[in-house]
């Protein structure tokens, strides 16, 4: 006889969620610190100053009509943030009004992603979108079952306990939805209990006539008690449904955005300003050529390759009618970055690192630490040609 295998649960599996818990629980408390001890984000003269961070990420965000106008109100703003971080992180490592926690790390999240990451290529790269998800997951699946207890259950279950069973009935549903926790244990239990005949030991047909009829009292009032908590049920279930179906709802919203940006910007990403570059490697007597003037328009740019290194270059045609060239790879991690004639800055696509081509490509937004490696150019007046010394 063939011995037969059965599945059998994860024995730890109501600690799957613990990782993600006490990373996201773990992130934000050190985001919101990070940001108090940090001597630029309340210093109007620094780069890092967060009414700066406004005013760079608003340019070509979809959110940044309404992040302009949170410029002039910059320190407010970064308050807000740093108490909004902790509270979220505080909430979540402890549990305390978990769900609602998770949804607010969740928006807060989703308006990083529009700001922030939202001129990060490919997408993926951005962190803020996975935090999204992450969120999400937190949310569906509520305070119970997240790898160690909360103080929802211990706080929340007993204040209600003192409640009368019929207004517990009544408010479960929002309870359920909003802090995933049911405070009515076992109702019909509770019922049956309140409503349960004393039966007497009786002798004879008549006591046992008595004692059938409360039987079948009682039979039809427990089935009318399933009856209305089948019908409670079907009410959370649906709750519960139209809630994850809003943030199912979102999350598409967001992924069909993110294909949309992503389209665009590889439209547009291998040149600025709607010019390109001639050839890389062409040489003449007095060196490479890597444009001509009439090809690179005032604020715009074009890109090269970079022949001692290989590295991809990229030559700004400033505003003042001067031509600069440097090495396009990013100092941070490396990404290559484009010309924005927006806001007039070399931008890194993978973490928002921002360079003033006018200033020797000076850091104007970090990430990066250090400005971007300046590559020598000559200019003939009498062909047009610039060339790499």
């Amino acid at each position: 006889m063939i011995p037969q295998k059965a599945l059998r649960p994860f024995p730890s599996r109501n600690r799957i969620l613990l990782p993600l818990r006490l990373f996201l629980a773990i992130t934000f408390i050190y985001a919101g610190i990070q940001k108090i001890t940090d001597p630029q984000f309340f210093d109007p003269k620094a780069i890092g100053y967060i009414g700066k961070q406004l005013a760079r990420f608003s340019v070509g965000s979809p959110i940044g009509g309404l992040m302009v106008h949170f410029v002039s109100h910059a320190a407010l703003v970064g308050v807000a943030i740093i108490l909004g971080e902790i509270a979220i992180g505080l909430g979540t490592l402890f549990g305390f009004l978990f769900r609602p926690a998770a949804f607010f790390g969740l928006i807060l999240s989703l308006i990083f992603f529009l700001s922030a990451s939202w001129h990060t290529y490919p997408y993926f790269y951005g962190a803020d979108i996975v935090f999204i998800f992450a969120w999400i997951t937190l949310i569906l699946n509520g305070p119970l079952h997240s790898g160690y207890p909360t103080l929802d259950e211990y706080v929340i279950e007993p204040l209600v306990a003192h409640i009368p069973v019929q207004t517990q009935r009544q408010v479960a549903p929002i309870f359920a939805l909003v802090l995933g926790i049911n405070i009515v244990s076992n109702p019909d239990d509770i019922t049956a209990m309140s409503t349960m005949p004393q039966y007497a030991i009786q002798q004879g047909a008549q006591g046992r006539y008595q004692q059938g009829q409360q039987m079948r009292v009682h039979n039809q009032h427990q089935r009318k008690q399933s009856q209305t908590a089948r019908t409670r049920e079907n009410r959370r279930n649906f709750l519960l449904g139209a809630f994850s179906g809003a943030i199912g709802g979102l999350a598409i919203f967001g992924f069909a955005a993110l294909l949309f940006k992503d389209s665009q910007l590889a439209t547009t990403g291998s040149t600025t300003g709607g010019t390109t570059a001639p050839a890389s490697g062409t040489t003449t007597s007095s060196g490479n050529v890597i444009a001509q003037v009439s090809a690179v328009p005032t604020n715009s740019a074009a890109t090269f390759t970079i022949p001692s290194n290989g590295d991809p270059g990229v030559l700004v045609h400033l505003n003042n009618g001067q031509f600069v060239a440097y090495d396009a790879t990013c100092t941070h991690a490396g990404c290559p970055v484009s010309y924005d004639p927006t806001s007039q800055l070399l931008q890194c696509p993978c973490h928002g690192a921002a360079f003033d081509p006018a200033k020797n490509a000076e850091v104007v937004n970090p990430p990066a630490s250090t400005p971007l490696t300046s590559v020598q150019i000559k200019v003939d007046s009498a062909t047009g040609a610039i060339t790499i010394v």
